[in-house]
């Protein structure tokens, strides 16, 4: 199975780091990816992540739990609003995120651990981030809402991946000018 995994580095020349935004202390993930994701595509700060929060919390359900997660129809939803094409799937194969570095799509992964519990206390996370490069000695590279660093991109190893992103059903949104 890994004879496919690619030897050498892979990265999007789109500049998502360049529109790095921190999501703080919220549960925005989503939204901030949202915004990332679109100002990359339009070339410009275009969209504040923090309004779209904003907007999403008002929104609410079935697009977003107020206060608390955006789903990925609502980020797919938020995504065409803003005039980008997009897609969500489920059960992708790791080969397809390589396929979309090398396409230069624009892809948003979900991962987490939903059935954390610590004792009896349930403990459950999950996190959507940017794909943005493959290096084999660093891993996956990310432009990550959660992270404060906006000087460039966070890394991941491969297992760490796939082990969040199986627990979500190997969720992802491709992103793309429309």
């Amino acid at each position: 199975m890994r004879a496919w995994i690619p030897e050498e580095v892979i990265a999007l020349s789109s500049p998502v780091a360049r529109y790095h935004v921190y999501q703080g202390d919220s549960n925005d993930c989503g939204p901030y990816c949202v915004a990332m994701a679109t100002n990359t595509l339009y070339e410009g700060p275009l969209v504040s992540a923090a309004i779209l929060s904003e907007a999403l919390n008002r929104r609410g359900f079935p697009e977003r739990i107020p206060g608390w997660a955006t789903l990925p129809w609502g980020v797919v939803a938020s995504l065409r609003r803003l005039g980008l094409g997009a897609r969500w799937r489920v059960g992708t194969s790791l080969k397809r995120l390589f396929v979309n570095l090398r396409r230069n799509c624009i892809t948003i992964v979900i991962v987490g651990e939903p059935l954390r519990f610590v004792g009896r206390q349930w403990q459950g996370w999950s996190h959507y981030k940017i794909l943005v490069a493959w290096n084999p000695d660093r891993g996956l590279g990310f432009v990550d809402p959660i992270t404060a660093r906006a000087d460039g991109i966070t890394w991941q190893s491969l297992d760490e991946f796939r082990r969040q992103w199986a627990w979500m059903c190997n969720q992802i949104v491709e992103v793309w000018r429309a």
